[in-house]
């Protein structure tokens, strides 16, 4: 799984994934924009694998960051 933080679109991206009951994951995003400011997007639930919720939590700031609510899996890296 991937741990480190990335940057995107000038954005740093800080995938937050997190046990859950029942050894399933949870998936979040803090993304710091270029002004510094810090935004908390989540919490997505309830996935197998903790990589499948890191995905997600990346998959959901690259949407924020474009306005928009779908990604390709094009922008997650594997």
């Amino acid at each position: 799984m991937q741990t480190e933080d990335a940057k995107y679109s000038g954005c740093l991206i800080r995938p937050v994934v997190t046990t859950a009951v029942g050894a399933r994951y949870t998936a979040a995003a803090n993304i710091t924009d270029r002004d510094g400011e810090t935004r908390t997007l989540g919490v997505e639930g309830d996935f197998a694998d903790p990589q499948e919720a890191w995905d997600r939590a990346m998959e959901l700031a690259i949407a924020w960051i474009h306005q928009r609510s779908v990604v390709s899996d094009h922008y997650v890296r594997r």
